[in-house]
């Protein structure tokens, strides 16, 4: 058997609707090891929640993550939020992620807040839509490919493997 890592994740079919709505007032919120759990309602996948993730950065060494929803709240319904730390010190990085039910409401967000100045800062904030981790390795750039050494075998100039055997026009006869 393979081993098993947590992907941070998990899904419950409750048999009644009671029960998962008890669940969901009990637990979600709680901590558990060091890290504030969410627990909701899974949501059918569909292109309206699709990209519905924003990057924030320039953000107050002192905002919280309540602070971080409270900013972004009026905008649409937060789904996860979180502000990264540094994992010696427990510090803000002053950099968070909010992810809203739909894309819409992240548009919007971004409309009203990137460039304005939170309470407790001195610089604008930046909103904008974070990257897709699942698209991060699916594109190479054309010089980093040509340059990889498993694809350069099919492009371009080819040359033996023993590379001391190269003759070079312009160097001394010995």
């Amino acid at each position: 058997m393979p081993d098993c890592q947590s992907l941070g994740y998990g899904f419950v079919n409750y048999v009644r609707q009671d029960d998962a709505e008890r669940a969901i007032n009990q637990l979600n919120g709680l901590r558990l090891q060091n890290k504030t759990i969410k627990v909701s309602y899974a949501r059918p996948s569909s292109e309206a929640i699709k990209g519905a993730n924003l990057y924030v950065s320039g953000l107050p060494k002192s905002m919280t993550q309540q602070d971080l929803e409270g900013m972004f709240r009026a905008y649409g319904s937060i789904i996860t939020s979180r502000i990264l730390c540094d994992n010696i010190t427990g510090l803000s990085k002053g950099v968070g992620f909010i992810r809203f039910d739909q894309r819409i409401e992240a548009e919007r967000a971004i409309q009203k807040l990137n460039g304005t100045i939170p309470e407790g800062a001195a610089e604008p904030i930046t909103v904008k839509f974070a990257n897709n981790p699942s698209n991060n390795n699916k594109t190479v750039p054309p010089l980093a490919a040509y340059l990889s050494p498993l694809t350069r075998r099919y492009g371009g100039p080819i040359h033996h493997p023993a590379g001391r055997f190269r003759y070079i026009p312009l160097s001394p006869l010995t």
